[in-house]
């Protein structure tokens, strides 16, 4: 009878190939055995194969499998595409230093380091090192996405995940984008010949079904075209899948990506923050304690907490246009109420009226 070896789980990054020795016969009494090869050679993946190898099964799971992927091939994306970011920004950080991919380098030794005992960093913490200290000219706007996506990905592990399925791959082509440039620029160089060129045969591979990808959403926003042209005066990027399709027209459903489908179902000021958080990076404690304005404030025309005074439209970019997310309003003058309660006015000059809210002139009024 032949021995049956288990099929390989195609959802799992590939490991070494198993070689299953051919059955052989028992020997005659007497006749001295011959030692047989181990049937299961040691696992063995370099930082950067191993890296390189969760980049295989995260394209793989984008595009070789249902069209569109399917919710299962969507999870392994997000679980796959995290361990591959951590992974190869640790191989990279690891050459400026063994003890920089320590969660304390301070604690580090080389004993502990050799043998994988240690508690390492994460994964944004290994992005801050490769700017800060050893000087890697990396965008903020792909830690931003780094750090979204391990959100995701700490959601998937440990409590499940609902989400947009067409915002995730937006999300992951970008963050494919980063980790092949990245690769390119940083990586390759400095490896051994024999494992460089194995990492270029990968990219070569990389690049083409990025490409595919990329393609795909290209695509669906070219299938919006016309419709986002209707309503681009109260267009923005979306905080979801960063793509230039959130309206925010006063619409009875809420904000809404014409994209990936995210709606804010009757909570433009969830949208509104979400937006100055994610796509802006203005957040109100760090705002206010720059001495700058709150990203997000009562809207003159509504009154709902919904204006982002700093909103870019699709066609105001790259300038700033003041949109309401709850009404659709946008405001061309804007100026803080001089009564000091912080509010925001839609004021035009005339050389004679003060810019006031009616609540601080009421309180004026009230003093005498």
């Amino acid at each position: 009878m032949t021995e049956q070896t288990a099929p390989q789980d195609p959802d799992e990054p590939e490991g070494g190939t198993e070689e299953i020795p051919a059955p052989t016969t028992v020997p005659d009494q007497g006749v001295k055995k011959t030692k047989r090869p181990s049937p299961r050679p040691d696992v063995f993946f370099t930082p950067v194969s191993n890296g390189m190898d969760y980049l295989v099964s995260v394209l793989k799971h984008l595009t070789e499998g249902a069209t569109p992927p399917s919710a299962r091939d969507l999870k392994y994306t997000v679980l796959h595409l995290q361990a591959a970011t951590e992974v190869l920004l640790k191989a990279r950080l690891a050459r400026e230093h063994f003890s920089l991919i320590f969660a304390d380098p301070l604690q580090a030794k080389r004993d502990a380091w050799q043998k994988g005992d240690f508690k390492s960093c994460g994964t944004l913490e290994a992005f801050d090192r490769l700017l800060n200290i050893a000087g890697l000219p990396l965008e903020e706007d792909d830690r931003k996405r780094i750090r979204e996506l391990s959100d995701h990905r700490n959601a998937l592990q440990h409590y499940g995940l609902k989400y947009n399925a067409y915002a995730i791959e937006s999300r992951a082509a970008r963050v494919l984008d980063f980790l092949i440039t990245f690769i390119h620029r940083y990586l390759i160089p400095g490896l051994k010949p024999a494992e460089a060129m194995s990492v270029e045969r990968d990219m070569d591979m990389f690049r083409m079904k990025l490409k595919g990808i990329e393609m795909l959403v290209k695509q669906r926003m070219n299938d919006l075209r016309s419709e986002l042209a209707k309503v681009a005066d109260v267009t923005v990027k979306c905080p979801d899948c960063e793509q230039w399709a959130m309206v925010a027209d006063g619409r009875e459903e809420g904000p809404t990506c014409l994209f990936c489908h995210q709606v804010w179902p009757e909570d433009p000021e969830s949208a509104a923050a979400n937006y100055a958080w994610i796509i802006l990076g203005l957040d109100d404690h760090s705002v206010i304690q720059d001495g700058g304005d709150p990203p997000v404030a009562d809207c003159p025309d509504c009154g709902v907490y919904a204006l982002v005074a700093q909103a870019v439209t699709t066609p105001g970019q790259p300038g700033v246009t003041p949109l309401c997310f709850a009404c659709g309003t946008v405001f061309n003058n804007l100026v803080a109420c001089e009564g000091g309660c912080g509010a925001v006015l839609s004021f035009v000059p005339d050389g004679e009226s003060i810019p006031m809210c009616f609540d601080c002139i009421d309180t004026r009024l009230d003093r005498f």
